[in-house]
């Protein structure tokens, strides 16, 4: 009788965890979608302000270990504003900030872990009232996110990826 009771406590417990977070927003998405609104409204979007990505590379990797690929898209009309340092689930994480006419685009790149290795490349959703794209290299995560038009972040994130790949 007590096992009995413990086996329906324990999967009346279990159901009630799913229910109550199948359709909750992800975190992390929440996360990245708090932290750029928070860039928009402070005084500058950046914690180190350079178009020089060999500026901006340095400065993270001596800040918090480690820098994703910061390429130069100014030629496809996004140009680099510089970097900053999220802190999100208590981990510092590193952001580039573009800008495409009057736009911003945070790029945040979370380094991949058991977790974050099976998201599909091009994941899209939106997150608080944000466009959002994420994908995944080996290396980072990625999350770009910017209250732009969805096909001219898409058309960021493939001008991206094609000059990360390319070195």
């Amino acid at each position: 009788m007590a096992a009995s009771i413990l086996v329906t406590a324990v999967l009346t417990s279990g159901l009630t965890q799913w229910a109550m977070t199948r359709d909750a927003p992800d975190s992390f998405a929440a996360a990245v979608a708090s932290s750029h609104r928070r860039s928009l409204l402070a005084a500058s979007p950046v914690d180190v302000a350079s178009s020089d990505r060999h500026t901006v590379k340095p400065w993270l990797d001596a800040r918090i270990g480690l820098s994703p690929a910061a390429p130069d898209l100014v030629k496809d009309g996004f140009s680099l504003l510089g970097g900053r340092i999220e802190v999100i689930a208590d981990k510092p994480i590193p952001a580039l900030v573009y800008k495409h006419r009057e736009h911003l685009i945070s790029l945040v790149a979370a380094p991949q872990d058991g977790r974050t290795a099976s998201i599909p490349a091009g994941a899209e959703r939106s997150a608080g009232g944000f466009s959002l794209i994420r994908w995944a290299d080996g290396a980072f995560t990625y999350w770009a996110i910017s209250d732009t038009d969805r096909a001219t972040l898409e058309d960021f994130v493939s001008r991206f990826r094609e000059a990360a790949a390319a070195g």
